[in-house]
């Protein structure tokens, strides 16, 4: 099966996060869009282009892996912990890109 761009297939989880795994793959579309999402917003971030959006778009990607694989995941967290803390750098880096969005309109 086919399951993101490039035909990538991650490793089936052992543990209880192995059927919503399945349900993933299963659906057709989601991998594909995680992949999109994952080359998009990490070239964004490094070629400093839009590195703002980049970092916003890949924040609840980051947050479901890391609560796949604290939750689901059977302990294995630390690449997701690593990723996340990089994605939460990469928000405080852009921090003052995002001030307009939490200003009250008048």
């Amino acid at each position: 099966m086919n399951l993101g761009l490039f035909g990538f297939e991650p490793p089936i989880a052992e543990s209880g996060g192995r059927q919503f795994q399945i349900a993933m793959q299963e659906a057709g579309y989601f991998l594909p869009i995680i992949t999109a999402v994952f080359l998009v917003a990490g070239a964004s971030i490094i070629l400093n282009r839009f590195g703002a959006l980049g970092s916003l778009l890949l924040a609840p990607v980051s947050a479901n892996i890391l609560l796949f694989h604290a939750v689901l995941g059977g302990g294995q967290v630390t690449l997701a912990i690593v990723f996340s803390v990089i994605n939460l750098y990469c928000i405080w880096y852009y921090r003052n890109a995002y001030k307009p969005l939490f200003k009250p309109r008048t």
